[in-house]
């Protein structure tokens, strides 16, 4: 009985958790802002997860202490971002801050969609993750962006009873499944892990499932081996789980590429589903451009 009891009030307490409502999105986003011009690492840290990861455009990891020094130096505030078109998408207990921005770097005008990912943490509104993708030179020319098509796609509804207790092992296995139904052209199955509301940001631009799906079905290179998944992490906050880890092996031209990946994915009923998927390719050192 007390095991029973037990049970039922940790599915009282998970049932009766508030959902993050876009104002304190708006708040936190704009004492982040403020945070950095003011070179102030204290409030920035007070804002952040310990466990905070970013990726950046050439698709280095870095972290809670990478992004505090670079606060610190003024390296962040010397960027000079500009953000447009700005989006947010609320998924229970984590939510999207997503959008394109400008910024400089060594003197270079550098373009880029950002997404940075809040969470309810302990009680508190904490970004937990970010990631930052370069936008290619032709997406540029094609004025590549959020569009209407993508806006009009509203969130499906994430399911509100407690997820099981072996949940970061179903969101391992949806991410291995979605990527195996992908490299064997089987649309049908990717669907399972895709959702409808699912978004992809890469360097060219911005994709919905069904684009994905069109574009797999046209592919002639397709079914074909899949790329390997290295260093799968995965942090869950409710229904909600951010996954990152990185793409290695041939592309469809069977050249040799390197890609990070973070994912968000929701629990919908027994099956987890992505909802958003970011990707950057890995730069050699002496490639890379310069911070955020």
């Amino acid at each position: 009985m007390r095991q029973l009891a037990i049970v039922a009030a940790l599915s009282l307490a998970f049932a009766c958790s508030t959902r993050i409502e876009q104002s304190q999105i708006v708040d936190a986003e704009r004492a982040r802002t403020e945070a950095i011009n003011a070179r102030d690492p204290a409030a920035y840290s007070r804002l952040v997860s310990s466990e905070l990861v970013v990726i950046d455009p050439d698709g280095e990891v870095l972290n809670r202490d990478d992004r505090i020094a670079a606060i610190s130096s003024g390296a962040a505030s010397n960027a000079k971002r500009v953000e447009s078109d700005v989006d947010v998408r609320v998924y229970g207990d984590l939510a999207l801050v997503l959008g394109r921005s400008n910024s400089q770097a060594n003197g270079e005008l550098n373009r880029d969609y950002f997404m940075r990912v809040w969470a309810n943490r302990d009680g508190a509104l904490k970004m937990v993750g970010a990631h930052y993708t370069r936008i290619s030179d032709q997406a540029v020319a094609q004025n590549e962006s959020f569009g209407a098509m993508e806006r009009a796609i509203e969130e499906s509804p994430v399911a509100t009873n407690a997820p099981d207790r072996d949940s970061e092992e179903q969101v391992k296995r949806a991410i291995r499944e979605q990527h195996q139904a992908y490299w064997r052209k089987d649309p049908d199955r990717y669907r399972m892990y895709a959702g409808a509301d699912l978004l992809r940001v890469a360097e060219n631009g911005v994709s919905t499932r069904e684009q994905l799906i069109a574009g797999m079905r046209g592919n002639s290179r397709l079914p074909a081996p899949p790329s390997d998944q290295l260093d799968v992490r995965v942090r869950l906050f409710g229904n909600a789980a951010l996954a990152t880890w990185l793409d290695q092996g041939g592309d469809l031209l069977g050249r040799f590429s390197q890609g990070r990946f973070t994912v968000v994915l929701v629990r919908r009923g027994d099956v987890w589903q992505m909802v958003h998927i970011q990707t950057s390719s890995v730069k050699p050192p002496q490639a890379r451009e310069g911070a955020m």
